[in-house]
């Protein structure tokens, strides 16, 4: 008989939302820092990298856990 090799292998855990909420996070910190508080762009890029990189996040741990 062939064994299933896949079965024993480790899911993949892919860290994008973790990644994005991490870089949404460290923009608004240089962008504090710098100065660019003024600039809604960039607070703006920032928000939304951390509201999607946690949205992605959840989705993921979602599909991952089984119920």
């Amino acid at each position: 008989m062939v064994k299933d090799t896949n079965s024993s292998l480790p899911r993949r855990n892919n860290p994008i939302g973790l990644a994005l909420v991490l870089a949404g996070a460290i923009l608004l910190i240089v962008a504090y820092l710098v100065g660019w508080t003024s600039s809604n762009l960039v607070l703006l890029a920032g928000w939304l990298m951390i509201i999607i990189g946690a949205y992605l996040h959840i989705r993921q741990q979602k599909k991952r856990e089984k119920y």
